[in-house]
């Protein structure tokens, strides 16, 4: 006998208020590490640290998705531990990447030592590793609320250590792990919550090994949700070297601040969205298309709005010493947009275990983003602009042509519809 699901609609509510303190939590960091680091250099140093840390973790959170799709509630009679295989094989790979990244990268990009930074990655990529874990379980077995505690827990301990480390003025290795730690630290708190409702409670529907391949497809893709979101400080650092400093950190500052609100909770409700398409397979098409045209207007609207304020808070929050125009701050919202269409056509292929074509709409997107980048001979604000509208919709035109014409197999029903 299954287990019933938590009601859906107090649980959806308590994702995205977490998921609106979590962005609350992120801009008021960001705000901060602009006024404080006053130094255009210093800035672009703790931007693109941020940036590297959630890049990577971007591709770890699509463990995530894989397990919200995969797991489903069940009486106490799943074996325990199925999943610890898994966990230990993806804490070795991320802690390997997080040496090599931060070790090559740190000379270049980072204010840290080499080894400081490495290990700052390797803390932050262990934690995120178990924090996609148990998202993913929580999401599968219905436990909104529980998600929801945990996007707070890892938000407020953040905000609380970045913000003491930087009024400290303490050595970049240090605010780096201010940032890296939260969220190992949020994983055990809520662990010590829910264990008695998660271990034994759920079974997965593939094999070790299919689910390793299928999470395979999932990290891919997130890794290039991550290039076109948190990783888009560094691919300005590195693909604007014509650009002055002062233009490439007045850019990296709108796109952070103004495409967050947009992309920022539709990534974090994926795995829900995979959840509501997998239980309800014959509405999951007509869901997609209306979250679509919500979209649509919503982007129309944004896009007018950025053009009249966001010059004016770009300013003013910087204090004057960046400043961005109406038409390229309009742009990149709508852009935003599009991106956050990606978040919304993707679940679905997954919820249809279409694993390669929804990977495949990223990864269009994503190559498409450094590419245009890097070879577009243009100016430095109209080349951003125009490769962060093709690149999301080349990947969104790969998404809905599965979504039409790819194949259609047949969906478990674990659970009673989540909407």
């Amino acid at each position: 006998m299954v287990r019933p699901p938590e009601p859906a609609a107090r649980g959806l509510v308590a994702v995205l208020g977490a998921t609106a303190i979590a962005g609350a939590s992120g801009y008021a960091i960001q705000l901060l590490a602009a006024r404080l680091l006053a130094d255009p250099h210093d800035y672009l140093s703790f931007s693109v640290f941020w940036s590297t840390m959630y890049l990577i973790g971007s591709a770890v959170g699509g463990i995530q998705q894989e397990v919200a799709r995969a797991a489903a509630p069940v009486l106490p009679e799943a074996p325990p531990g199925a999943l610890r295989g898994f966990v230990a094989a993806a804490s070795v790979v991320v802690v390997a990447v997080a040496v090599l990244v931060g070790v090559s990268v740190a000379p270049i990009a980072f204010a840290g030592t080499g080894a400081g930074m490495a290990g700052a990655l390797a803390v932050g990529l262990l934690g995120y590793v178990a924090t996609s874990v148990l998202t993913g379980l929580l999401y599968g077995l219905h436990r909104l609320p529980s998600v929801a505690a945990l996007i707070v827990v890892d938000a407020v301990l953040r905000a609380a250590a970045v913000t003491l480390a930087l009024a400290l003025s303490a050595p970049p290795d240090v605010v780096a792990l201010a940032v890296a730690m939260p969220f190992g630290i949020a994983v055990l708190v809520v662990w010590v919550m829910v264990r008695p409702r998660v271990r034994g409670m759920y079974a997965l529907d593939v094999s070790p090994v299919r689910l390793a391949c299928n999470t395979a497809h999932t990290v891919a893709a997130a890794a290039a949700t991550g290039v076109m979101v948190t990783g888009m400080p560094l691919l300005l650092r590195l693909s604007l070297a014509d650009a002055t400093v002062s233009t490439v950190a007045a850019l990296t500052l709108v796109i952070t601040l103004t495409r967050a609100p947009f992309i920022i909770p539709l990534m974090a409700l994926q795995s829900y969205l995979t959840v509501v398409y997998r239980d309800a397979p014959a509405r999951a098409e007509p869901r997609m298309l209306r979250y679509l045209a919500v979209a649509a207007a919503a982007a129309v609207a944004a896009g007018a709005l950025a053009w009249l304020v966001v010059p004016w808070a770009i300013e003013l929050i910087s204090v004057g010493r960046y400043a961005v125009s109406p038409w390229t701050s309009s742009i990149i919202v709508v852009s935003a947009v599009l991106v956050g269409s990606l978040c919304v056509t993707g679940p679905l292929l997954l919820a249809r275990k279409q694993h390669r074509a929804y990977a495949a709409g990223w990864l269009w997107a994503a190559v498409s983003t450094i590419v245009l980048l890097a070879l577009l001979p243009l100016a430095a604000q109209p080349r951003v602009v125009t490769a962060l509208v093709l690149a999301p919709a080349i990947g969104l035109i790969v998404h809905l042509a599965a979504v039409r014409w790819g194949h259609r197999p047949a969906v478990r029903k674990s659970a009673p519809d989540s909407e």
